[in-house]
């Protein structure tokens, strides 16, 4: 996975000094942004670029999921000055009957799906919802 590696770092880091502010910020926590899981034909790998909470799709049973968001972080001081910084974003997915899974502490997930059906894979803190970030997800 390209993320694990930090090959995509350079290009989030280029997405963070450079986009442009928006009022969707504002929405931490209150407003889930819904993104389509859509892998071209042939690809084992779907990337989104931008604003979004939660990214949903239908996948196999037994396939291995792995995936990596990085993204914005905004952060206020005792002068309410706001700094950006980038860092990866932690994952939960969510699937048929209950099913559950976290990533680790550096925010990657590594997950075999138990059945096929519909998946979510959703970004959290959600004091980054709104934010401008990067996710990738694999599916094998």
């Amino acid at each position: 996975m390209h993320i694990a590696n930090g090959a995509l770092l350079p290009v989030v880091t280029a997405l963070v000094c450079c986009s442009i502010s928006t009022g969707t910020r504002a929405t931490a926590c209150m407003q889930e942004i819904v993104v389509p899981i859509n892998f071209q034909q042939g690809a084992v790998c779907w990337r989104h670029v931008g604003v979004g909470t939660t990214f949903k799709g239908q996948f196999g049973a037994h396939q291995r999921v792995t995936a990596g968001a990085v993204g914005e972080f905004y952060e206020a001081d005792a002068n309410n000055r706001t700094a950006i910084t980038a860092g990866p974003w932690q994952l939960a997915v969510t699937g048929p009957q209950g099913f559950s899974a976290n990533s680790g502490g550096d925010g990657q997930l590594d997950v075999i799906l138990p059945q096929t059906g519909q998946y979510s894979i959703v970004t959290y803190p959600c004091s980054i919802w709104g934010n401008q970030g990067m996710i990738e997800i694999c599916a094998q």
